[in-house]
């Protein structure tokens, strides 16, 4: 009996021992997956929100595309969502950071991600609450621009507006085609060597001869002016001429300035010596 009964003493004692090996098994899986260490410092940095998109708790934190930390609790404080993470860096935030909620992935999922501001950017003060950006809900986004494009094919239906028009109304079409029409004539007339810019691409090269031939005299005069030579070069060129010219002009302004002052005591002699 007593045999018996230290035989069932000692399979449950290894039922025990096995139990208690599989739960710590099941703990070193645990921290594994969730790649946490619980031994390495934290640091705690709170953000607040006006709303998170679907951010929960143990979400991924990302700085500078690497993971540093996940999300250890959000929650509802007034009109604010407060959202507290656990981060394996030290982080300085600077004037220009940035914290937005992202997606992970196409097929679901949120993180959060972290920039800290431009480098030569001054630091945050001690305690500045941290405010996070407005997330961008992909699916409320993606309903507007449906709406947005049901709203120009309806309009496009209607006739309303140029593409409308063009596809609703006979007359837009009529124009459409009168304007061609001017086109094809023109372009015609062009091959034909027919007015100006015709004859400028006609293969008759007369007009492009004489407009040559007037270039080059224009060029002539140009140097010809620039060498001193006829008068208006020296007129360009010569300094004395301009010296002359300049000596000619103040004497003309001194002779109207002594027609100024000698003006007003003729004419006061005339009227005075008038009246007798």
């Amino acid at each position: 009996m007593a045999d018996k009964y230290k035989k069932d003493i000692s399979i449950e004692v290894l039922v025990g021992l096995f139990m208690f090996v599989i739960l710590i098994a099941l703990g070193v899986f645990t921290i594994v997956l969730s790649q946490q260490n619980f031994f390495q410092k934290k640091y705690p940095v709170t953000v607040l929100f006006e709303q998170v998109g679907g951010l929960r708790e143990g979400d991924q934190v990302f700085l500078r595309g690497t993971k540093v930390g996940v999300i250890k609790s959000t929650y509802i404080n007034g009109n604010r969502v407060v959202v507290h993470t656990d981060l394996e860096v030290p982080v300085q935030f600077r004037e220009g950071y940035k914290v937005e909620v992202m997606a992970s992935s196409m097929l679901g999922g949120k993180m959060l991600k972290i920039y800290e501001g431009p480098l030569d950017a001054e630091p945050l003060p001690p305690n500045t609450p941290i405010i996070g950006a407005q997330p961008i809900d992909i699916l409320e986004e993606l309903g507007i621009a449906v709406a947005g494009i049901k709203d120009m094919t309806q309009d496009v239906a209607a006739g309303q507006g140029t593409l409308g028009k063009l596809i609703n109304d006979d007359s837009m079409y009529d124009q459409l085609q009168s304007m061609l029409g001017n086109l094809h004539e023109v372009s015609d007339r062009l091959v034909n060597g027919e007015g100006t810019v015709g004859k400028l691409l006609s293969e008759d090269d007369t007009l492009y001869q004489d407009l040559q031939g007037s270039l080059a005299n224009i060029r002539s005069m140009t140097e010809k002016i620039n060498s001193g030579q006829g008068t208006l070069g020296k007129l360009v060129e010569d300094d004395q001429i301009y010296t002359e010219a300049q000596k000619l002009l103040e004497e003309l302004r001194a002779a109207i300035d002594d027609m100024r002052e000698t003006s007003p005591v003729t004419t006061f002699s005339t009227v005075f010596f008038g009246a007798f």
